[in-house]
């Protein structure tokens, strides 16, 4: 990634980086300069200076008629990325607040491939910290470990630590390594060799999430519904009392 590519993103369009840059290693000078050093028609160049200055990043003053242009020092670019994120941090409250809102409308949606289901599991971890929700309902093979291992060991670690316990179904048959055996976070119980299934389900608070590993590309149904999640947390309930607690 180049300098150029790295002011846009911290925000500067391409006419913004490529006068700042200029500006530089040209101090003091003229807009009709700049516009011939960066061939940007003069017009633009007045333009896209104005937006330096308003942002912080140029100042100018007139000798013998003649506007003149100097950029700040570089420094002002993290100053400002200082104060955006002051007030991102002081907005970010109200936001979720805002996001998290209950609805009368059910929500579903589909990610497809490995960073969508990686994202939904973000999601479910978040939705549990926010709410400080302090139980998980898991149906789920031990195909999910062999897709993802780094990132669901990191993300197991991350969900201990909110302190939310996790009730673990299984298939018959599946092994009782660190993944899935039952610990002070997670007890884990079997269902019938005659019941197999592939996939997984999460059901916490108000999320149903949906996995498929087995198909040509995984990918994730997340469910957001106060009615689907209290249903799918009765069947899963009814069904863990069925089966017998792991000695």
């Amino acid at each position: 990634m180049n300098i150029k590519t790295n002011l846009h993103t911290l925000g500067l369009d391409q006419r913004q980086a490529e006068i700042f840059l200029f500006l530089l290693s040209h101090k003091d000078i003229p807009a009709y300069e700049i516009a011939q050093g960066t061939d940007i028609p003069r017009t633009t160049v007045y333009k896209t200076l104005e937006e330096l200055r308003k942002q912080g990043f140029v100042s100018s003053w007139l000798k013998n008629g003649v506007k003149y242009f100097s950029p700040e020092s570089p420094k002002k670019l993290k100053d400002v990325i200082d104060e955006k994120n002051r007030i991102l941090t002081e907005t970010m409250p109200e936001l979720l607040k805002m996001f998290s809102s209950d609805s009368i409308y059910p929500s579903a949606k589909l990610y497809i491939g490995k960073e969508g289901v990686k994202h939904v599991f973000e999601v479910l971890l978040e939705h549990v910290d926010r709410h400080k929700l302090k139980k998980l309902y898991v149906y789920s093979d031990d195909l999910l470990t062999e897709q993802f291992p780094k990132f669901f060991s990191e993300w197991r670690i991350r969900k201990n630590k909110t302190g939310a316990f996790t009730h673990l179904i299984v298939p018959h048959g599946t092994p009782m390594n660190d993944n899935y055996s039952s610990n002070a976070l997670r007890e884990t119980r079997f269902m019938p060799k005659e019941f197999s299934f592939l996939g997984s389900v999460d059901v916490t608070g108000n999320l149903v999430a949906f996995f498929s590993f087995k198909d040509k590309e995984v990918y994730s149904i997340l469910i957001d519904s106060p009615i689907v999640a209290e249903m799918l947390t009765k069947l899963f309930t009814y069904i863990w009392d069925t089966l017998p607690a792991q000695k």
